[in-house]
């Protein structure tokens, strides 16, 4: 059934019920979100009409696909759509695609209201839209290098924090912004925060690191917009916002390891990991050893 909603985001148009169709939302809690698309078979068919709206979709391929596409009635001079490779739709034109061969890739729908919320970044400039021709295979490396670190929270979807979602989204749509909105927008500014801005963005991260706190609440008690927040952080502590927690939570658990008998799993809820399993995955990944190794060599 069709959301009473005039939105598209939870992509419904690609029948994803179907049994052979896979849609495993990830971004769900941000403005951005995103949902894995996948039909091993091919002659899928034509899609269902998608709703009008004032927002965008950007279909990633992560195998070559085949179809045909209509825009406001007319058929798209559409070819082959590579691996890694991406095309832009506007909900506020109508659009169908006959999707003919398997697919597999990821869908991201961006409101308009995601795009407004970077004009301030660029130079104060209206961005009303994206610029790409209908079904234009688009290749960008820097969002092929997104994609690349949205993939492994598709696996393990405990790990993808707020704070990770919120990064990559803004990520993705300030570039989306820069490269495919207005023409000759002015470099962001790539100053740090000021001491004040510092001390509460640290002191709100760290009050509770067993939170998952939306970026944008850190951002706007700094007086930023989101996207300028994320730059200034980083500019002023070396990491962004989300590697900063998981760096913190990390020095935590050591701590934690080092000086008292707690079990690992017990160790993990403490430190705002999901479980034991997700402990292990990012502990080892920053120190080359397990939790339970790491214990041992203290002992």
């Amino acid at each position: 059934m069709r959301s009473a909603v005039a939105s598209n985001q939870s992509m419904e148009f690609f029948r994803a019920k179907q049994a052979e169709i896979v849609i495993a939302p990830v971004f769900g809690k941000s403005e951005v979100t995103m949902a894995r698309l996948s039909c091993t078979r091919p002659g899928h068919g034509v899609i269902d009409p998608p709703l009008h709206e004032d927002a965008f979709f950007l279909a990633f391929n992560l195998r070559d696909y085949e179809g045909d596409l209509w825009v406001d009635g007319k058929k798209a001079n559409t070819k082959l759509s590579k691996r890694g490779n991406f095309t832009i739709y506007d909900y506020r034109r109508t659009w169908l695609a006959n999707m003919k061969s398997p697919f597999d890739g990821l869908g991201f729908h961006i409101p308009r209201a995601a795009l407004k919320a970077f004009e301030e970044d660029l130079g104060g400039k209206h961005i009303d839209t994206l610029h790409a021709a209908p079904g234009r295979d688009i290749e960008d490396d820097i969002v092929r290098g997104l994609i690349k670190a949205c993939l492994p929270a598709l696996e393990h979807q405990d790990g993808a924090t707020r704070l990770f979602q919120d990064h990559l989204a803004a990520i993705l749509t300030f570039h989306l912004c820069a490269t495919y909105g207005n023409a000759d927008l002015p470099k962001p500014s790539q100053g740090t925060l000021a001491p004040w801005q510092r001390k509460r963005a640290l002191e709100m991260l760290e009050a509770d690191l067993t939170a998952d706190l939306p970026l944008s609440a850190v951002a706007a008690a700094c007086g930023l917009s989101q996207g300028h927040f994320t730059r200034a952080f980083k500019q002023s502590t070396g990491h962004p916002p989300y590697r900063w927690v998981i760096l913190k939570r990390v020095e935590k658990a050591k701590e934690i390891l080092r000086f008292t008998e707690l079990r690992i799993a017990e160790v993990a809820i403490l430190c705002g990991f999901c479980d034991q399993a997700h402990l292990t995955r990012v502990f080892s990944a920053k120190l080359g050893v397990t939790p339970a190794q790491w214990r041992r060599a203290w002992r």
